[in-house]
C-alpha cells in the first residue's frame, strides 16, 4: 500500500490550490486523486469549447437533479467537472467577487476571517495583486475591447432604468452592469489547475493520480488512516499519514462522507452502510442559482452572423489560431452585472446575463454555442442572487458508482419567488426602453409584455434552470450541531480531514460562485499548514526530549 503524508481528493479549483501551497508550507508528500483525466484538450482550452464539454461525460458527471415539485416537475440538468480544473474547466469563466452583504452573512456565521475585508485581501492575493505579484496566481483577464457593440444598446437601456455602468465587477463598488472578466491567460482557459497544481507536480514533493474514482475514506476509530480509490476497474488503496482534504465538491464530497459512514446515521443505515460519525448536516443545506434566459430576435449585429456559418467559424478559427482573439477565445456571458430591482433589502437581488447570441433549437445532449440562430439576436437572462430554498445530497445506494440524489428544493421559499417575479419585470422593462425595443423585431420566446405575470411565472417554472452553483452542503461556521465543518475547515469529530471546496460555504454568494471558491481555498491551504505545521514542530519537541 502506498503512503502519503496528505492526500487531497479532487484535482479542481480548490484542491489545485491546497495541494500546491500545503506541499509548499508544510514540506509533506502530497497526493492528489482526481476522478478525470487530463484537461489537455482543445475543447477545454479553448474557451468557446465549454459548449462541447457541457454534455460530454469524458469530462463531465452530468448529473440531474430529482424533479422539482416547483419547476414543472422537472429533473434539471446538474453538470459538474470531471477533469483536472474541475468544473473550471468546463464552466463559462466569468470571475465575480460577489458582494459585500455576502461575506457579511459569513462573518455573522463564522468569524472576521470570512468577513468583507479579510476576503477581499485574500481575492487580492489570489489575483496576483499587492503582495502577489510575482507568486502563483489566477489570471482574470479583461477582455472587453472584443464583446459585440450590441451590450452598448443594453447598457444604455439599464442606464434608463437608473442602473449604472460600472468599470470594475469586482471593485469595491460593483452594483451595476457592465464587462464581465473571464479567467483566461493569452487567448487561453486558465484554471488554478493551471496556475497553481501544474507548477507544482514540477516539485518533488507532489503527485496526482488522474482517473481515480475515491470510494471510500477508511478509519481507525475516528481518526483517518487513508482511503481507497477505483482506478481502471480496480481497488486501490492509500495510507495518509497526516490526513485528508476533501476538496469534490458540493456533490461529490458529501457523497464520499456518506459513502464512508460519515453522515445522518438514519440515511447510512437504510442504505446498508455502518455510521462512524453521526452528523447531520453532511449533505443538507444545498443551495443553487436558478435562472432563465429570454431571447430576442434583433436587427443589430450579433455572434449570430459571425457562427451561424461555416465561414464565419472559419474565420473565428483563424483569427484565434493567429491571435488567440475573436469569439473563440471568449465566453458568450460578455455582458451583465448586479442590479438591486424591487429587492427587499439594500444589496442587489438579481445577476443579470446579456448574451450577444441566441440558439433557439433544443438537441438533447447538445450546446449550439457553435450552432446558434441564422438571424442576428441577443439574450437578456437573471437568476436570483441569494435564494433562502435549502435542498439536499443524500445516497441512491452504497454503490459508489451510483450517482447521488441531487434535491435543490428549487422555489420553496417565498422570498425566491419574489425575486423571480422582480427579475421577469426587470427584463421587461429593460427590452421597453428606447436603447433596445430599437434593435428587437420579436421575442423569440415569450413576449413578456402580452402576457399577465402568471403566465410568465408558468413559463419560468417550465423552462428556468440550473445556473451550475451546486454549495453548502457541508457548511462552515461555528454553530457545533448545525455546522458540520468548524472555521478552521476540520470536519468536527475528526482530526485529520479537512473540507475546503463549495460544500462548505455558509450561504450561496450572489454571483458565480468559482472565485469564491478559489479564495476559500487560499484561506484554507493557509490554515491548514498552520495547523500541520504546528503538528510537525509538537512531534519535533517529543522526539527531542525521547532522545
Amino acid at each position: 500500500m502506498a503512503e502519503f503524508d496528505l492526500v487531497v481528493v479532487g484535482a479542481g479549483s480548490s484542491g489545485s490550490i491546497i495541494a500546491s501551497k500545503v506541499a509548499k508550507e508544510t514540506g509533506l508528500k502530497v497526493l492528489i486523486l482526481e476522478a478525470g483525466g487530463s484537461d489537455f484538450r482543445p475543447d477545454i482550452k479553448t474557451p468557446i469549447g465549454y459548449g462541447l464539454t457541457f454534455y460530454n461525460k469524458n469530462v463531465n458527471w452530468c448529473y440531474q437533479t430529482k424533479e422539482q415539485n416547483n419547476l414543472d416537475n422537472r429533473s434539471v440538468y446538474c453538470p459538474r467537472g470531471k477533469v483536472v480544473g474541475g468544473s473550471a474547466s468546463i464552466n463559462a469563466m466569468v470571475y465575480v467577487r460577489g458582494q459585500q452583504g455576502d461575506y457579511n452573512h459569513w462573518e455573522t456565521c463564522s468569524s472576521a476571517e470570512f468577513g468583507w475585508n479579510s476576503v477581499q485581501s485574500t481575492f487580492d492575493l489570489l489575483e496576483g495583486r499587492g503582495d502577489n505579484m510575482n507568486g502563483s496566481h489566477i489570471c482574470v483577464s479583461n477582455v472587453k475591447d472584443q464583446h459585440e457593440e450590441v451590450l452598448e444598446n443594453f447598457f444604455t437601456a439599464a442606464k434608463d432604468l437608473g442602473v449604472r455602468y460600472t468599470e470594475d465587477m469586482n471593485g469595491n463598488a460593483n452594483e451595476g452592469v457592465g464587462h464581465y472578466p473571464i479567467t483566461t491567460k493569452n487567448g487561453f482557459r486558465w484554471t488554478s489547475a493551471d496556475a497553481f497544481l501544474k507548477p507544482a507536480i514540477k516539485e518533488k514533493n507532489v503527485k496526482i493520480i488522474k482517473n481515480a474514482h475515491v470510494s471510500k475514506l477508511i478509519f481507525d476509530d475516528h481518526r483517518l488512516t487513508g482511503l481507497e480509490f477505483i482506478k481502471n476497474g480496480l481497488k486501490k488503496s492509500i495510507t495518509a499519514r497526516f490526513g485528508v482534504v476533501l476538496t469534490a465538491g458540493a456533490i461529490n464530497t458529501p457523497q464520499l462522507l456518506m459513502l464512508s459512514g460519515v453522515g445522518p446515521s438514519k440515511h447510512l443505515i437504510d442504505k446498508g452502510i455502518t455510521p462512524v460519525a453521526d452528523i447531520k448536516g453532511i449533505g443538507q443545506n444545498l443551495q443553487d442559482h436558478l435562472g432563465i434566459d429570454y431571447l430576442f430576435e434583433a436587427n443589430a449585429k450579433s455572434l449570430n452572423r459571425t457562427l451561424s456559418s461555416w465561414s464565419g467559424r472559419f474565420r473565428s478559427l483563424v483569427n484565434y489560431i493567429a491571435f488567440k482573439k475573436g469569439p473563440f477565445a471568449l465566453s458568450v456571458n460578455q455582458g451583465g452585472g448586479f442590479v438591486n430591482w424591487k429587492s427587499r433589502n439594500e444589496w442587489p437581488n438579481l445577476q443579470i446575463y446579456f448574451n450577444p447570441l441566441t440558439y433557439s433549437i433544443k438537441r438533447p445532449g447538445k450546446r449550439m454555442l457553435l450552432r446558434p440562430d441564422k438571424l442576428d439576436g441577443f439574450a437578456i437572462g437573471f437568476q436570483p442572487c441569494r435564494p433562502e430554498s435549502r435542498g439536499e445530497v443524500y445516497l441512491n445506494s452504497s454503490n459508489p458508482m451510483d450517482s447521488p440524489i441531487i434535491d435543490p428544493k428549487f422555489l420553496s421559499s417565498e422570498k425566491d419567488i419574489y425575486d423571480v417575479e422582480a427579475g421577469i419585470n426587470f427584463v421587461e422593462e429593460v427590452t421597453k426602453s428606447r436603447n433596445l425595443r430599437s434593435i428587437i423585431v420579436k421575442a423569440k420566446s415569450i413576449d413578456l409584455e402580452k402576457t399577465t405575470i402568471e403566465q410568465k411565472k408558468e413559463d419560468f417554472n417550465k423552462r428556468a434552470v440550473s445556473v451550475y452553483h451546486p454549495c453548502g452542503t457541508c457548511r462552515l461556521g461555528k454553530d457545533i450541531e448545525r455546522d458540520p465543518v468548524s472555521i478552521d475547515f476540520r470536519l468536527r469529530q475528526f482530526q485529520n480531514i479537512w473540507i475546503a471546496d463549495a460544500s462548505i460555504f455558509p450561504s450561496i454568494p450572489s454571483g458565480n460562485i468559482n472565485s469564491a471558491v478559489m479564495m476559500l481555498a487560499y484561506k484554507a491551504a493557509k490554515s491548514i499548514s498552520q495547523q500541520i505545521n504546528k503538528k510537525l514542530v509538537s512531534k519535533s519537541k517529543e522526539k527531542n526530549i525521547s532522545d
